[in-house]
């Protein structure tokens, strides 16, 4: 049976991948600092902090023979570059991006040579600029060049590494923008298929890239945004009705 560690799994697309999971019956363990939700009070749930090495550690101790990790995690500052700091840049980019070096470590050491799956998810804004959230794109774009560093080098220690790139997904922490009817209208408008993209939607790409489907897949980044940053942004472009925000996934 797969047993993954989940790193983030209280949030949005976390919590999705978690459910996706167990719905397929493996096995998982979920380090975050909030709270489980009911529905998954019953599996191993470490409320700490998963940059912690030693709380990584205690949540592979959660299972027997960990072959899966999923990091989930983010950090912002949101402010305009004129107004960032050093220390602020260093925190997110420490919370989204060198927290996935330790356990994609530990990973590799404790699978000793068997294969071992990981996925690390990233964000459209790993690609773009959106005014305020350098920090952000920063990290996101940091974690995807450390999952293709450790796709090669971890690769030989039986390690497949991939990137999920997430488009504008309704989650909780941007719910104010798709619950506003207006700015859920723009935003669909500028989406290909016509519609928002769901945690769902992202979780089970993840539990694809985790399974045995998927044993040549490894060091890619793939984006999962319904086509919305494949838009040439010109007015007038067919299939898209109007120029809209890409940012808040």
């Amino acid at each position: 049976m797969s047993q993954v560690v989940v790193l983030g799994g209280a949030g949005g697309i976390g919590s999705a991948v978690v459910r996706a999971l167990l719905a397929e019956g493996r096995r998982v363990a979920v380090v975050d600092v909030a709270p489980p939700p009911p529905e998954l009070a019953d599996i191993p749930w470490i409320r700490d902090d998963a940059t912690d090495p030693a709380v990584i550690g205690a949540a592979f101790d959660a299972l027997d023979g960990v072959t899966g990790l999923v990091h989930c995690l983010l950090g912002e500052h949101r402010a305009p570059l004129a107004e960032q700091t050093p220390d602020a840049l260093r925190r997110v980019l420490d919370i989204g991006a060198v927290s996935a070096l330790e356990p994609l470590r530990q990973l590799v050491t404790r699978a000793g040579g068997r294969p071992c799956a990981a996925v690390l998810v990233s964000s459209i804004h790993a690609g773009l600029a959106w005014g305020g959230q350098a920090p952000y794109a920063m990290a996101k774009a940091a974690l995807e060049a450390l999952g293709r560093a450790a796709a090669v080098e971890f690769g030989p220690r039986g390690l497949r590494c991939n990137v999920v790139r997430p488009g504008f997904v309704m989650v909780p922490r941007n719910a104010h923008r798709w619950k506003d009817a207006a700015t859920r209208e723009a935003l669909r408008k500028v989406q290909p298929l016509g519609e928002l993209g769901r945690p769902e939607d992202v979780a089970r790409v993840i539990a694809f890239l985790l399974g045995d489907q998927a044993r040549f897949v490894s060091g890619e980044t793939i984006t999962v945004d319904g086509a919305m940053t494949a838009v040439l942004p010109e007015p007038g472009s067919p299939g898209v009705g109007g120029l809209g925000s890409l940012g808040g996934d």
